[in-house]
């Protein structure tokens, strides 16, 4: 690392006994010159013991999301608050922060080295899927360029944070009642996101990590997504639904989607 670089550590979230895991990303950063510090992952695979009940809200999540989280939700959720407090209580600008199973793209290394983090109080470096509101965006580097988003995107494999915006995730986590992707409104805070993305993930049908492999499906089968919204005239005349509208409008929707076998 650099003295442009080395107060904004690359923190890896994994589980302790994730050896392999760990010596591939490792791997990966070492080719780039990088090196990481390991943030040990709350294992939530067997189910939470109860010195978590304090820190998480069951109820809280039935009430937000309509069903049960489970405990392995639960604990990626709990790691990802693990990283927000490193940054906080260390005291440092902010951090890098990625999951044990990122694959890191030569883009990666030079958004980096060059200090492109501390552009944002929050950069996404992947999604799924991601709604970015329309506009050439700011150029970063190489053909990477860093857009607003509109609303949250799902995927927590590879992100900056900065304090500002590690003490916004952490007031907003406490106690846990959602997923770690994302547990409030990024927009709140001006959140970006790269364009291509710099952060690969593999396929679902991939060999992941055993921090990945705590995820249940997101919701029971059958569940019904629009149960919680108003239906027929009144959504017209609801705030939410105008914010809706507006949105969907002025922004669209990219889908970075996953590497192809064999591919980069």
């Amino acid at each position: 690392m650099s003295a442009e670089t080395d107060d904004w550590p690359i923190l890896v979230i994994s589980l302790g006994i994730a050896t392999e895991r760990r010596a591939v990303i490792a791997r990966q950063l070492a080719s780039m010159n990088l090196t990481c510090q390991f943030i040990d992952a709350v294992d939530g695979r067997k189910g939470l013991g109860p010195e978590w009940d304090t820190a998480i809200d069951r109820q809280g999540a039935v009430a937000r999301y309509g069903y049960p989280m489970s405990d392995g939700e639960f604990a990626c959720s709990l790691s990802h608050q693990l990283a927000y407090a490193r940054v906080l209580d260390e005291g440092l600008p902010g951090a890098i922060v990625l999951e044990d199973d990122a694959i890191l793209t030569p883009d990666f290394a030079a958004f980096y080295r060059q200090g492109q983090f501390r552009t944002a109080d929050f950069i996404q470096f992947f999604c799924f899927a991601a709604r970015i509101w329309r506009g050439p965006g700011r150029r970063s580097v190489s053909q990477v360029r860093l857009h607003r988003l509109a609303e949250n995107a799902f995927s927590a494999v590879g992100y900056s944070i900065s304090a500002r915006g590690a003490a916004f995730l952490q007031a907003s986590g406490k106690p846990v009642r959602g997923r770690a992707d994302w547990p409030v409104d990024l927009t709140r805070i001006d959140a970006l996101l790269t364009v291509p993305s710099i952060v690969l993930h593999p396929p679902p049908v991939s060999a992941q990590s055993y921090l990945a492999d705590t995820r249940d499906n997101l919701a029971p089968e059958g569940f019904d997504y629009s149960a919680g919204y108003v239906k027929g005239w009144r959504r017209l005349v609801t705030p939410k639904s105008w914010a809706s509208f507006l949105r969907k409008r002025l922004s669209r929707e990219i889908s970075p989607g996953f590497p192809q076998p064999g591919g980069g």
